[in-house]
């Protein structure tokens, strides 16, 4: 969902990037972004975990990528890091340093904090340990469960990456800040018609 709102961000006049090529690293459960990138014309590739180095430094050899964008539970190496020129950026549903790693919200839960949060990220070669760009706290409701509280997480997250597409496009120092009401809007708008 976070590389549809990038895309439809794109659509929208409010960001000059688009997605190029959309990556995978499993097919189960991502007919709808496979249709979305078919219906579209955008271009997918399935890179194979235990290949993951060999397929990013292929595809990136080949198209030559300004920057990406994770979303998956994968380390990327030095050599593809130093291939995309630093410009790599992860979603992480937590507040690092706090809960690095997979299963973030799950942990938060079990930890009864009474907040956690988001953060994107440059990637470096540790997990999740790159030069934080920008966070925003998510509170842990009683009623939460890891669904409940990953939604509001994704809601929290979608306007942070928008903005740090918008900084990387513009060569801009990742500064939030003053927040960009433009990107907040839709972000909250897609959300909502994406529940």
């Amino acid at each position: 969902m976070t590389a549809r709102a990038v895309m439809e961000a794109h659509l929208a006049g409010l960001l000059a990037s688009r997605l190029d090529c959309v990556i995978f690293d499993r097919t189960d459960d991502t007919a709808s972004m496979i249709e979305y990138c078919n219906n579209l014309q955008i271009p997918i590739a399935i890179v194979r975990p235990d290949k993951l180095d060999t397929d990013f430094l292929a595809l990136q050899s080949a198209e030559r990528f300004d920057c990406m964008g994770l979303t998956f539970n994968r380390i990327v190496s030095e050599a593809v890091i130093d291939a995309w020129n630093t410009k790599i950026f992860n979603l992480h549903l937590s507040l690092l340093p706090s809960f690095p790693g997979f299963g973030a919200t799950r942990k938060a839960l079990a930890a009864k904090l009474p907040e956690t949060g988001v953060t994107v990220h440059f990637v470096d070669a540790g997990v999740d340990t790159g030069p934080i760009i920008s966070q925003a706290k998510v509170p842990i409701l009683p009623s939460d469960d890891e669904a409940a509280l990953g939604r509001r997480q994704f809601e929290a997250a979608l306007p942070l990456v928008l903005q740090t597409v918008r900084t990387l496009e513009r060569g801009e120092p990742a500064s939030f800040e003053q927040a960009d009401p433009d990107l907040y809007e839709f972000a909250a708008n897609f959300a909502r018609r994406s529940q």
